[in-house]
């Protein structure tokens, strides 16, 4: 059964079954990656509070260094927390396009749509978690600096 394919050409659609569900798959597994982002961001978040709050200040140059390293590095971790969006269908608009439509080309359209938004949360999952690693280095390096301060405080 010949169908269209998202592309300006004319392809088949015997095989959409298995694409939908590798396509389901990587949704699956990116919105895991994206909540596991997010719980790791949230725990550097509070890390950096407790380094910034509990180092005390004024000791030395150091200590001062690390905490201020520490609210850098909590601000990666609330940059790369803030919400985002992640490539929700529209369902009502789904709905009212392609309720009259043939369901292989609605369920072909929908799957271009989820691949579009797969293709678009990578990249903001690369993001994401670059800032999450930006985190943790200046925290580690923020926790070394004033643990360093106090020792030669």
């Amino acid at each position: 059964m010949a169908g269209y394919d998202g592309s300006g050409r004319q392809g088949g659609t015997r095989s959409l079954e298995v694409v939908e569900e590798v396509v389901r798959r990587e949704r699956d597994a990116q919105l895991k990656h994206w909540d596991a982002l997010d719980a790791k961001a949230g725990v550097m978040l509070g890390f950096a509070g407790a380094v910034a709050a509990l180092a005390p200040a004024r000791v030395n140059a150091l200590v001062d260094i690390g905490r201020l390293t520490a609210v850098t590095g909590g601000l990666f971790a609330l940059c790369a927390f803030w919400p985002r969006g992640y490539g929700a269908v529209k369902v009502r608009a789904f709905r009212d396009r392609y309720l009259a439509s043939e369901p292989t080309f609605a369920r072909l359209h929908l799957t271009d749509t989820q691949i579009a938004a797969t293709e678009e949360l990578a990249a903001t999952l690369e993001r994401k978690g670059s800032r999450v690693k930006w985190s943790m280095t200046l925290l580690a390096a923020a926790t070394l600096l004033a643990a360093l301060g106090l020792v030669v405080g």
